[in-house]
């Protein structure tokens, strides 16, 4: 009987030290949500508007091909800074044609973040490849803004816009300058 109740008690603690390292490792690499912190910055659902500054403005986002990319740039130093990324086109048909059939995903500082959550902001705005049209754009963009963010990020976008098209994976390593 001592036996039994030996072997149980094994058991058991052998399943519980296994669903606290499953636990465990699913927090780790748990995709980021709203509010949570990575690589000292919090990471927030936020419009362009509310940010103090775009990442866009000092990074290049313009994609011109399919496959890997990486860019380097430097960022000011604020309090806001607007990460969110996206696509345009001159219809809203259009948009919402190409970002349904898309797959988006997004990696800060190499931890997945649960796009989802944060979820889309749309804008009308002057056609970037032809800025002298009248006709202007729907720009549709992910709203992800980092909260007081120091040193040296890396942001990850993939995406793919056409069902079984390529896709287009565009890193940024970015410093924010104090």
């Amino acid at each position: 009987m001592f036996r039994v109740r030996r072997w149980f008690a094994a058991i058991a603690l052998i399943a519980l030290a296994l669903a606290v390292g499953a636990s465990a490792k699913t927090s780790h690499d748990a995709a980021i949500d709203p509010g949570q912190r990575i690589g000292g910055m919090l990471v927030v659902q936020g419009l362009e508007r509310e940010a103090d500054l775009s990442i866009w403005t000092f990074c290049n986002p313009i994609v011109t091909a399919t496959g890997p990319e990486a860019r380097t740039c430097s960022v000011p130093q604020s309090r806001r800074i607007f990460a969110g990324y996206g696509i345009w086109g001159e219809s809203k048909k259009i948009v919402d044609g190409a970002w349904h059939k898309g797959a988006w995903a997004l990696w800060i500082d190499g931890r997945r973040v649960d796009l989802g959550r944060f979820g889309t902001d749309d804008r009308w705005m002057q056609n970037p490849s032809r800025p002298a049209a009248k006709r202007l754009v729907l720009l549709r963009l992910w709203s992800i803004v980092l909260v007081g963010a120091k040193g040296t990020h890396w942001i990850r976008y993939r995406s793919r816009l056409e069902d079984g098209g390529p896709f287009t994976f565009n890193r940024w390593k970015f410093t924010v300058m104090d």
